[in-house]
């Protein structure tokens, strides 16, 4: 019998993706698990991708990406990131998780030390875990004399989201300055996880690299443009780490699709904003649903929204699912505690308070 490697044993089924199996067993959920748009892929997208379709763009494009993807991501990180970016230093894959996994490829070995704010992405702890890292956490408000009483001795990597998942937290720019002195003291790269960067309700978005030279900047277009299934992000970086990052992709990822890539340079054109400005409707509702219910740390950003609902977690949502068909998140899967719930409002108005109606309704 074939036997799998030890580190298997320390990975499991995402609980994020058993939510896509169970909603499809239910015969009217109350989706409010998925971190993907509710909204369909803009038609300019679909159309940039059935034309490079028709005109046999479906080739292994250069491991690194297609050039004139790369020159537009370049230049938005310039006009909307603040800080200059070079072709040869962006590499294209199948998104940010591809990326995640090329960079640990690249940079840990058994015992590397790595430092995540919490609560974190899911895929960063349980990667981290799988590639036997030494993981230190640091709560995402951080202050200065959190990162003063953090041990000593150097660490390889700084992970963070702004705007994050689960909370929707927005690191304001004195934590990134911090963390950038931080980094410089202990020999750390930074990497900061920017899939939601549009999503930034109060205007407090600052982008890592454009305060610190030093960073690995990933960026998605998954979230955005609803491109969840299309597969398409780019990271910025350090000649070396991207250099390194790209060799790997030739023997795994291969290339981001070709007509996809050609479709990311159509999507940098469009103005999303209403999309943006609908979620901060949703954000809103969220927010006056829940306070005074159940705490919760109010986000700025994102579409998710982290509530204590005093209860264990499993408990809670299988009452929510037997009750009220009302599918949401363990939060275990984002930080230690085991009373939390994420709710994603990446949902029409409808779906999202017939959802909010069901949630609070079942707590104590």
């Amino acid at each position: 019998m074939l036997k799998l490697s030890e580190r298997m044993s320390r990975i499991d089924t995402s609980k994020i993706r058993r939510a896509f199996d169970l909603a499809a067993k239910l015969e009217n959920p109350i989706n409010l698990s998925i971190g993907q748009p509710h909204y369909a892929t803009p038609e300019p997208i679909t159309e940039a991708i059935a034309a490079a379709l028709k005109d046999g763009k479906t080739a292994y494009t250069p491991t690194q990406g297609i050039l004139p993807l790369r020159e537009r991501i370049a230049r938005k990180f310039l006009e909307q990131n603040k800080f200059a970016a070079s072709p040869e230093h962006i590499l294209i894959s199948s998104g940010i998780s591809s990326l995640i996994q090329l960079l640990f490829l690249a940079t840990i070995d058994p015992g590397t030390r790595v430092l995540i704010t919490d609560p974190c992405f899911l895929i960063y702890r349980s990667l981290l875990r799988y590639f036997n890292a030494n993981v230190t956490t640091v709560p995402e408000e951080f202050t200065q004399e959190d990162l003063d009483r953090l041990p000593p001795g150097d660490f390889s990597l700084i992970i963070f989201a702004t705007p994050s998942n689960p909370t929707g937290y927005v690191m304001k720019k004195s934590q990134i300055e911090a963390l950038a002195k931080f980094a410089d003291a202990r020999n750390a790269l930074l990497v900061s996880d920017e899939i939601y960067e549009l999503f930034d309700y109060e205007g407090q978005f600052t982008s890592a690299a454009s305060v610190h030279k030093n960073t690995i900047t990933l960026s998605g277009f998954s979230k955005t443009y609803s491109m969840t299934g299309l597969r398409l992000a780019a990271a910025h970086g350090p000649e070396a780490i991207i250099k390194a990052m790209t060799t790997l992709q030739q023997y795994t990822v291969v290339c981001a699709p070709a007509p996809v890539q050609w479709a990311g340079i159509r999507a940098l054109d469009l103005d999303m904003s209403s999309y943006v400005k609908a979620y901060k409707k949703n954000r809103d509702a969220c927010v006056s649903a829940l306070s005074g219910r159940v705490k919760f740390p109010e986000p700025g950003g994102a579409f998710y929204i982290f509530p204590d609902v005093m209860e264990d977690e499993d408990s809670f949502v299988e009452r929510a699912i037997n009750e009220k068909q009302l599918l949401v998140v363990p939060g275990s899967i984002f930080c230690a505690e085991r009373t939390r719930i994420r709710i994603s409002y990446a949902a029409s108005p409808e779906t999202l308070e017939r959802g909010l109606a069901a949630f609070v309704s079942l707590l104590k």
